[in-house]
């Protein structure tokens, strides 16, 4: 398989096959990574390679590899398990009804984020009433999972105290205590392809899902079908909690949708109170301060809004011009005023929080900022200019987030042709934003002690 160039159209092919799709950013990438797995398996032409896809186990995880991006480590998306361990475990808690609380990590990988959660539930107490089941589409993912051995890499964002308590460390690597290791199921799943529920597997009923990272490999008709099915995966009042940068839900299932400081969160709405289906103890409540939704969208108007909303569409254009005007008049505290009351009313608008993250960017209210920002990625992950903004708001607290933003911007603006204008940014071209974001990263990599960024 060498000679040539890598067929873009044959990755696309076999992403397929194994029920994922990627960007197109991307697509010389995954085509590359995919020829040299052909030259390295010795597979000649790319029908045979096809027609292995499904039949052979190693060969199907190789192509997930090299479509996949495999980052992750523990409490990941650290603001997520505060949101889990101060808002969603104290309220399942009070619905429990006397049996255990399930929980779901869907794209598992090699089991950090479900022996999170394990640890999560131990800190406070609640494992014994804690039922805590994982899924992957990767069986060599899923056979290091269950070892549940790790590096210093997977441990990086993990306190000390929890290393000595939940670990033992032997020659550089740390092994989860097996009470813990047992606490968590696992279980192979292409997401993509299989049909869910399935109660024979055990897959259904789940009072909290953890769909993240995932839904970004998925195309828009399999989000469609997923959307519907991780609903019916809910019990009455569980939640949903996807990724910042995965795409949304709500138009497609009738969630009940709420933005918070996290991100997207959805529930599917109770219809009536639970039966208790077995006599385990209920769980107790987690201390702590409750974490408010920023801003609620009832389930019938995120499931509808792109059919009926189009004077709702227009007046958030109309605020949106205001708030725009305000700006170029230099009247940003009326700018500042106009943005908090429009995402009140239009919490699902990304320009709208854009510009209210301008608008504290103004008042140098970084950290508000950046939040606002964080905001407009949760809703539409494609819109390089948020991505940049978040860079500038952070690059003195978060040096490293801040070229991971930053990075995010150009190459988005890099798969882009160098005329066609930002979103959200009047008159900014994509090779205009690229160059300002090669300029950001050099400032932050020629810093004094920058070196290991």
């Amino acid at each position: 398989m060498t000679g040539h160039a890598p067929s873009s159209k044959l990755a696309e092919q076999a992403a397929c096959r194994v029920g994922l799709s990627f960007s197109a950013s991307r697509k010389g990438a995954v085509a590359s990574a995919i020829d040299r797995l052909m030259a390295r398996r010795g597979i000649g032409d790319s029908r045979s390679f096809l027609d292995r896809l499904g039949l052979d186990d190693d060969l199907t995880d190789d192509v997930v590899a090299a479509i996949t991006v495999g980052e992750t480590h523990f409490f990941r998306g650290a603001d997520q398990f505060r949101l889990i361990r101060q808002t969603i475990l104290p309220e399942l808690g009070r619905q429990s009804e006397g049996f255990p609380v399930r929980i779901w990590s869907i794209g598992c990988a090699t089991g950090e984020e479900p022996y999170s959660l394990a640890i999560l539930c131990d800190e406070e107490g609640l494992l014994d009433d804690v039922r805590i089941t994982a899924a992957d589409v990767s069986r060599r993912a899923l056979a290091t999972a269950k070892t549940a051995e790790y590096g210093e890499w997977s441990l990086r964002n993990t306190d000390s105290e929890l290393r000595e308590r939940y670990f033992t460390s032997r020659e550089g690597r740390f092994r989860l205590n097996e009470r813990l290791r047992r606490q968590v199921d696992f279980a192979h799943l292409n997401l993509g392809a299989d049909e869910l529920p399935a109660p024979e597997r055990g897959l259904g009923d789940f009072d909290l899902i953890l769909c993240r990272n995932v839904l970004v490999y998925l195309d828009a008709s399999a989000l469609r079908r997923i959307a519907r099915q991780l609903l019916a995966c809910l019990t009455d009042g569980g939640w949903l909690l996807t990724a910042p940068t995965d795409p949304p839900l709500w138009k497609y299932a009738p969630f009940e949708t709420s933005i918070t400081a996290t991100g997207v969160v959805y529930r599917r709405m109770t219809a009536h109170p639970r039966t208790p289906k077995c006599s385990t103890s209920r769980i107790g409540s987690v201390q702590g301060p409750t974490r408010k939704p920023v801003a609620h969208v009832s389930a019938t108007r995120a499931c509808l809004a792109d059919r009926r909303n189009t004077l709702g569409d227009n007046a958030v254009k109309a605020i949106a011009r205001q708030i725009r005007s305000h700006f170029a008049r230099g009247e940003t505290c009326e700018a500042a005023r106009l943005a908090a009351q429009a995402v009140e009313s239009h919490p699902l608008s990304a320009e709208l929080h854009f510009l209210q993250g301008l608008s504290y960017m103004a008042r140098g209210e970084t950290d508000a900022a950046a939040a606002a920002l964080r905001r407009v990625v949760y809703l539409d992950g494609t819109l390089a200019a948020a991505q940049f903004f978040i860079g500038i708001c952070i690059k003195d607290s978060d040096p490293q987030a801040a070229l991971r933003s930053l990075s995010n911007a150009l190459q988005f603006c890099l798969s882009r042709p160098p005329r066609e204008r930002v979103a959200l940014m009047s008159g900014v071209t994509a090779e205009d934003l690229a160059k300002r974001a090669r300029r950001e990263i050099g400032k932050i990599r020629r810093r004094p002690g920058s070196e290991h960024l």
